[in-house]
């Protein structure tokens, strides 16, 4: 291996995901995806993931059940509005030892219902089905994955996925249970095996329960071992002088985890943010700028969600590994969590965290300082002394008027302390043999004052 190959494969890794779906994995941080990712994280690597978009969309309900029973519409994103739509996917969530069955309800548009499917229950039902009912001239199809016991959590599981094109009939949710909590999302899915756009449970009738944002970290940002970011409005000074923006980013997701850990980790600017734009993209999207290199136009855009946030903060984690490169990921994670700031738009946060901002904003100089340990950064615009050779590939030399006590400090760039040395005399000797190529401020501190210089070593 050679020398290049060495430095490349001693490097640090930190790795952004700007995605996130809800029935993929098990939304308590024990999927096999988180799994992998802890694992990782452990041999540190980095990760940051977006928090999800969906906090402004009542697409979850929570429900306690005694020997009781749920009804609530699903709502469907529109057919005509991608030509991908597949329908909806319904994910089912109870807690370990407490079944639940569920099924669905065909209704007219004033909630009338029409007919029904079976109760299905997960003590009882076969792995997969896929299936159809037909009411009078529509047809309704749907498929139900069913786990008694999830292997990775144990907790009964149920994923319904439901289509109906029809604009004369509706689809309801129905469940029921002797006792214990069961959580239920409802999201966007395209024939494509992707979209996380959550869509509402509606109360539209006597009996139905109406849906929350809350609980919308999705998958995989709900691992424990990863950086979990939501998404606030830029801050900026208006033409007057005035502080704009800074206020959370209504789509920005609302936690916690299914198991209640507070999530997501830490807040960062996610709306109207200009990035680049894939050349081979066929995705609508309006050029903020063009950037011709090798005659070639690049476009960028703005765009918002917090798939512009994470990768923000995933920049940070780089600049501390660069800063401090035996940071762990956990390091790394509590360092951007513990540095964060609070203003007059996050209030006070819970010394938890908060479920919609975290530990607050997103502070990129706050965390590098804290990596570092650094108390100040030296002026090198106070009065500058006189070094030869400089720049110097091993030795430099300072010079004083005459002999006398003096403090000779090395500092590096971040105001780390790189050599010092107290002594007497004319010439102080500064050995750099076993330092880095870089700048340095050299700091003379004397009798009578205190001077302070570049120094460049090549």
């Amino acid at each position: 291996m050679d020398e290049t190959d060495r430095r490349f494969r001693s490097k640090r890794l930190v790795v952004n995901q700007s995605w996130g779906l809800h029935w993929i994995g098990s939304l308590d941080g024990t999927s096999l995806l988180s799994q992998a990712i802890n694992t990782l994280a452990s041999q540190g690597v980095v990760f940051v993931n977006s928090a999800g978009n969906n906090g402004d969309v009542n697409f979850h309900i929570k429900k306690s059940f005694s020997s009781d029973t749920l009804r609530s519409r699903i709502q469907f994103y529109s057919y005509t509005a991608n030509a991908n739509m597949w329908g909806q996917s319904i994910s089912m969530w109870g807690e370990p030892g407490q079944p639940f069955s569920a099924g669905f309800m065909i209704t007219n548009n004033s909630s009338v219902v029409l007919s029904q499917s079976p109760w299905y229950s997960t003590a009882t039902q076969p792995a997969y089905i896929d299936s159809f009912m037909v009411q009078g001239a529509d047809t309704v199809y749907f498929n139900l994955a069913a786990d008694a016991a999830h292997p990775s959590n144990g907790r009964p599981h149920f994923r319904l996925r439901v289509k109906n094109r029809s604009a004369n009939i509706k689809v309801a949710l129905k469940a029921t249970a002797p006792s214990g909590i069961v959580h239920f999302w409802n999201v966007t899915e395209l024939v494509t095996d992707v979209g996380n756009w959550g869509q509402a449970f509606q109360a539209v009738g006597t009996g139905f329960t109406g849906g929350d944002a809350q609980y919308g970290i999705s998958e995989p940002a709900t691992t424990e071992g990863l950086i979990s970011v939501a998404a606030f409005t830029s801050e900026y000074i208006s033409p007057t002088g005035v502080l704009l923006g800074g206020q959370i980013a209504s789509f920005s997701s609302f936690g916690p985890t299914m198991d209640d850990r507070v999530k997501p980790d830490i807040a960062a600017p996610g709306v109207s943010v200009a990035s680049a734009i894939s050349s081979f993209t066929n995705a609508s999207y309006t050029p903020a700028a063009l950037v011709s290199f090798d005659g070639t136009s690049y476009p960028f855009a703005r765009l918002s969600g917090t798939s512009m946030s994470s990768p923000a903060v995933a920049g940070i984690a780089a600049l501390l590994l660069q800063a401090e490169p035996t940071l762990t990921a956990e390091e790394v994670k509590q360092v951007i969590k513990a540095t964060a700031r609070a203003d007059q738009h996050t209030g006070t946060i819970p010394p938890a965290g908060s479920l919609r901002w975290g530990m607050g904003k997103v502070n990129a100089y706050r965390a590098i300082v804290e990596a570092l340990g650094v108390v100040s950064v030296p002026d090198l615009g106070s009065q500058a002394i006189s070094i030869w050779p400089n720049p110097t590939d091993r030795e430099a030399c300072i010079k004083l008027d005459h002999a006398m006590p003096f403090r000779f400090r090395l500092l590096d760039a971040a105001g780390r302390v790189v050599l010092e040395h107290r002594g007497t005399g004319d010439l102080v000797r500064i050995d750099l043999s076993d330092t880095a190529p870089g700048a340095y401020a050299v700091e003379l501190i004397t009798d009578t004052d205190r001077r302070i210089a570049r120094l460049v070593k090549h």
